[in-house]
């Protein structure tokens, strides 16, 4: 689990991501002609997205949200990439899964896996040499790294030369070129052949100069460091190290260390102790910010170990040196434990431990032998002899092509001296050519003045054009204007009109003693106060023309409040989105809502029992809206379906549903709910600012 909320929050962002991806690929496996079983009609189809290529490219664009820094975010990477070749495998695309292996043998490499590793960076080299891909130098770096970390430096450096050979040969200048000149040094490093490994971290630093990779800089400059360090100059380390840190200050921990790392090893080697230990106290504290199984402590242990054994403090040589050996045997790094041996060896010697040592020792010869014995030496001799030719041969080769373009340009020169007598014969006729040109360009400047003038002219009329055209403009917008203010007069007085009609009908129900014609006249009253509310809306709204039906529909449920009369046992649970409609869609609504919650209210709740009126106003498609008003109350009656007929709420609720060309549903369970689906003529929602633009230029 994560250790801080902050952790915890990402956390949970990322499987919240992670289950979308999922739920998204279920989805799309089924066909949307299924029915919605909230809906009373089906939706119009989606279209099916592809399947699987397609869900391993939403695997591969997961797989970027997780780092390869860290060790648990890592694993989440891995996962997902495995989904990716599995998919693309299912889809027979064998250059994406060959991709996909190449990115997950990179990320297992990361994180020690070295065998997974090598094994899916030879599949998707077996893949691109099937389907003819030449651009091979990345994949071969990555085998000649993977290989490099299992000690098996005759094919880590095959695949080196491999690398540096077909980046050549394909011309690649890019940043890539930085790496495999970096890896190849590095084995090179590792076989002790210094003064080669020297050449390659100088062809690499110099393409992150040309690239300007401040993040490859920082980590080429320490190895060339390092390299220097073993070559016995250490003062050349010191001078690249502290140049680079003032060019390029250092804000990651990883490159403090490598730079610390460096400094402390060069002062060990010059005899300055003092200046040395200050690294190292930096050293202990930013070790002390990572695992102690991170990359980055491989570079302090060194420090470290070296220090130590220059003062003869064998004590904590012995106590560092035991942690780099677990270190090393739990990454495998081969190279790195036989050194350590070395440092084991010294230690216990000096402390007295001569079993220790002596086992140590021993230990010590048999990993040399494996890693450097006469066979190996060998193999890696004849690969470096045979890259030295190839490289030869490409050489004369080019000096061979060198050869022939000097010829073609011996015979391009003669060409040119027979085209100069040409050329010279061709002066005589250009210079009387460029009298009658000039002549011709003095008749054309004379012609371009004159249409000059008539443009000036024409420039003139359209400026007057334009300020008749603004007068126009003007008188419209106030004509727009006064005609924005007739409309809302006239919502104000058929608001007022709506406004006396209802005072009429409750003057009329007092002088009724019928009880269904003074309740025929009361609903009347409040389909008349429904309308009105919409008409002072408009007029109250900054546009005339739609109306928000947030605001209305609340508005209406406390006219409700208002005029029913032991309403204090019901309340009203409003779920509602910002939605704008038209005037001819806003009427419609209004009714429906009106017959539907005064006939909750009427029979849902006999005998003042409580209950809730829930009201939703909601998207349910991208193009639908959805209205329901629903209680749980003691639902319809068991001859619902006969009064149906003759209900005139039921009647008036269908006809002002064909009205908004939408479905109309009324179900009996858990209490009555009126479901209507309709499709918004406008919506400001998905017009952002459109009206209030509207309203401003006119």
């Amino acid at each position: 689990m994560p250790d801080t909320i902050g952790d915890y929050i990402n956390f949970c962002r990322k499987m919240l991501r992670w289950c979308c991806c999922v739920l998204f690929c279920i989805w799309t496996d089924h066909t949307s002609a299924q029915q919605n079983t909230l809906l009373p009609f089906p939706l119009p189809e989606t279209a099916q997205y592809p399947v699987p290529e397609g869900i391993a490219d939403v695997w591969m664009k997961v797989a970027l949200d997780y780092s390869i820094y860290s060790d648990k975010e890592l694993v989440q990477r891995i996962a997902c990439y495995e989904q990716a070749v599995h998919l693309y495998r299912k889809a027979l695309n064998r250059r994406k899964e060959a991709d996909a292996l190449q990115i997950l043998g990179d990320c297992h490499n990361h994180q020690g896996s070295l065998a997974p590793a090598e094994k899916e960076l030879l599949q998707a080299l077996t893949i691109y040499k099937e389907i003819g891909y030449t651009a091979l130098q990345g994949i071969y770096d990555l085998l000649g790294n993977v290989n490099g970390q299992k000690a098996h430096y005759d094919v880590a450096l095959k695949y080196g030369f491999l690398a540096v050979r077909t980046a050549e040969a394909q011309q690649d200048s890019s940043l890539q070129l930085c790496t495999i000149y970096n890896r190849l040094g590095l084995t090179l490093y590792h076989l002790a052949e210094y003064n080669k490994a020297l050449i390659y971290f100088k062809r690499s630093l110099g393409v992150a100069y040309k690239w300007k990779d401040t993040a490859s800089i920082l980590t080429l400059v320490p190895n060339i460091a390092s390299t220097y360090w073993r070559l016995g100059q250490p003062r050349l380390a010191i001078g690249i190290l502290t140049s680079t840190e003032k060019r390029y200050p250092l804000t990651y921990d990883e490159d403090r260390i490598t730079f610390a790392a460096g400094l402390c090893l060069s002062n060990v080697s010059m005899g300055r102790y003092d200046e040395a230990n200050v690294y190292v106290q930096k050293l202990l504290n930013l070790s002390s910010k990572f695992d102690r199984y991170n990359y980055v402590q491989d570079v302090i242990y060194v420090a470290l170990l070296n220090y130590y054994q220059a003062i003869a403090d064998y004590g904590h040589l012995r106590y560092y040196a035991r942690a780099y050996e677990e270190y090393c045997r739990r990454g495998g790094y081969a190279y790195e434990l036989l050194n350590d041996y070395a440092y084991l060896f010294r230690a216990d010697s000096a402390l007295g431990n001569f079993a220790a040592a002596i086992d140590y020792y021993k230990q010590y010869k048999l990993l040399q032998d494996s890693l450097y014995g006469e066979e190996k030496s060998h193999q890696i001799a004849q690969l470096q002899l045979q890259y030295d030719a190839e490289r030869k041969d490409h050489d004369l080769q080019l000096k061979e092509k060198s050869i022939q373009l000097l010829t073609r340009e011996g015979l391009l020169q003669s060409a040119a001296l027979e085209r100069a007598r040409l050329e010279g014969n061709m002066i005589i006729g250009g210079t009387a050519m460029l009298v009658l040109m000039l002549v011709l360009g003095y008749n054309r400047y004379q012609l371009k003045q004159r249409i000059n003038r008539d443009l000036t002219l024409q420039q003139q009329e359209i400026s007057q054009q334009h300020q008749s055209l603004n007068v126009l403009v003007n008188r419209q917008r106030k004509l727009v204007a006064e005609k924005e203010w007739l409309i809302r007069e006239i919502h104000h007085r058929a608001k007022d009109n709506l406004q006396i009609i209802v005072r009429l009908l409750n003057t009329q129900a007092g002088n009724v003693d019928d009880q269904s014609a003074r309740a025929a006249i009361r609903e009347s009253r409040h389909r008349m106060q429904a309308v009105s509310l919409i008409h002072q809306k408009l007029y109250q709204e900054d546009s005339a023309a739609e109306l928000d039906m947030d605001i209305y529909i609340r508005e209406l449920v406390a006219y409700f409040r208002d005029s029913f009369d032991g309403l204090h046992q019901i309340s009203f649970d409003l779920h509602l989105t910002k939605v704008y409609l038209e005037v001819y869609q806003a009427v419609p609504i209004g009714l429906i809502l009106n017959e539907a919650i005064t006939n909750a209210c009427k029979y849902a709740f006999p005998a003042g029992q409580e209950g809730v009126i829930t009201i939703v106003l909601n998207y349910v498609a991208e193009n639908y809206l959805l209205l329901s008003v629903k209680d749980n109350g003691t639902g319809l009656p068991a001859d619902f379906g006969i009064r149906k007929r003759t209900s005139m709420g039921i009647i008036l609720m269908e006809t002002l549903t064909e009205q908004l060309e939408g479905n109309l549903s009324v179900t009996n369970k858990d209490g009555v709910s009126v479901i209507v689906i309709f499709k918004p003529q406008h919506n400001r929602g998905t017009i952002p600012g459109l009206l209030k633009l509207v309203n401003k230029t006119a």
